[in-house]
């Protein structure tokens, strides 16, 4: 009995495509909010070392969430006001 060869295609394609659903809060198999690692490999639907096997694309993905590509990164919406004197 031999083993199914791996598809790195869809692999690939399945984590970018949790990368995305992360950095854009549309979360659909982790808990919303946290922008880790281990969120990405929840999201991926993926065993741990399938996604490490993809490094590039974990640390993309770090990158991304620490450079406020996140959604719970606060954005201002009007300049703040002085203090009156």
């Amino acid at each position: 009995m031999s083993r199914t060869p791996r598809d790195w295609a869809a692999e690939r394609s399945s984590i970018q495509a949790a990368a995305e659903r992360l950095l854009t809060g549309t979360a659909l198999y982790s808990a919303p909010g946290k922008l880790t690692a281990t969120q990405l490999i929840t999201e991926s639907r993926l065993r741990r070392d399938i996604v490490y096997q993809h490094r590039n694309l974990v640390e993309d993905f770090k990158t991304r969430a620490a450079a406020g590509t996140s959604p719970t990164a606060p954005t201002p919406t009007s300049p703040p006001r002085p203090k009156p004197s």
